[in-house]
């Protein structure tokens, strides 16, 4: 399995913002992330997907485009990815290609509730709020998640660099060192855009991948997979997997720290200073896993990873 970095909500000139596409791509390329997507607001800035590269590193840019109404502030803003804009009148409806990820702190539509990508962690929302106020704000924000994957709807997490109300307070290097998108595939990036591009896209709309705080510790290397007794596939984070007698999940995490199965949102199982679990579950249901660092007597969520929903098969 490949692991890839990608950052989400990533704002340029276009924005009002003072870094331009190429000053973005060598702060990305210095925190060693292999993919960034730029969401500039109201407005798709053709021309600009392309590699960057620097000292035999390379950095995929994507460019999508954070949609919302200006007028209204009631209005849901939401990251639009995956479709040209030039081609695409947005009166239309959600083409089947748009990925399309509701922001953080964004107003939702009630119980009309059309989002199933939803921004869960904001990097220069956790900075503003300094790190001892960060456990509270990401709990409630994976509180109203598991609610939602209540509803019977499979819901995916993201996290993102950038919130709407950004000030440049911090620069690029700082964002992309605070969270990041640890994408899993079993495709590899290769140098060729196109293919690069659509990997990531797709991985991205199935959810395969887990969220990281790298700022409290370098989390490459964290897997969460389920495997069947009598299937010879092995499902990831945003995969669905189908029960028959059991399924076995396996944890393994790159350094020693609380680890919590969650299942429903409710922890079944929590282990200390732990590094690799195999755990046999028996009931349907959707399954997460949380990581946590003990940083100066303080527990930090440090990883969350997607949900792999186990149904009946």
């Amino acid at each position: 399995m490949n692991e890839i970095l990608c950052s989400l909500h990533n704002y340029t000139k276009f924005s009002g913002y003072s870094y331009s596409f190429y000053d973005m791509a060598q702060s990305a390329i210095d925190c060693g992330i292999d993919a960034v997507i730029t969401t500039d607001r109201n407005i798709y800035p053709s021309g600009h997907d392309q590699y960057y590269f620097r000292d035999g590193k390379r950095l995929l840019v994507i460019c999508g485009e954070e949609l919302f109404d200006p007028v209204s502030e009631e209005a849901p803003r939401y990251l639009s990815i995956g479709i040209n804009r030039e081609q695409f009148n947005r009166r239309t409806g959600n083409p089947q290609d748009e990925i399309r990820i509701l922001m953080q702190n964004s107003p939702n539509e009630g119980d009309n509730f059309p989002y199933r990508h939803i921004e869960l962690i904001n990097a220069e929302n956790l900075l503003n709020q300094g790190i001892g106020a960060w456990p509270k704000e990401i709990r409630k924000n994976i509180r109203n998640f598991d609610d939602l994957l209540l509803s019977d709807q499979n819901y995916l997490g993201f996290t993102g660099t950038c919130s709407e109300n950004h000030t440049e307070k911090y620069n690029y290097k700082e964002l992309f060192s605070t969270v990041c998108n640890h994408i899993l595939s079993e495709g590899e990036l290769n140098g060729d855009f196109v293919h690069d591009k659509l990997l990531i896209l797709k991985c991205l709309k199935a959810g395969n991948l887990y969220m990281a705080l790298d700022g409290l510790a370098d989390a490459n290397g964290f897997r969460f997979s389920a495997e069947g007794n009598n299937q010879d596939s092995i499902a990831w984070p945003g995969n669905t997997i189908y029960l028959r007698n059991s399924i076995t999940m396996k944890i393994n995490i790159p350094e020693a720290c609380t680890c919590r199965l969650i299942r429903n949102g409710k922890i079944i199982r929590e282990w200390q200073q732990c590094k690799q679990v195999p755990y046999t579950i028996y009931e349907p249901g959707f399954y997460r896993v949380e990581c946590a660092l003990t940083i100066r007597r303080n527990l930090y969520d440090w990883i969350f990873s997607n949900p792999i929903f186990v149904v009946k098969g």
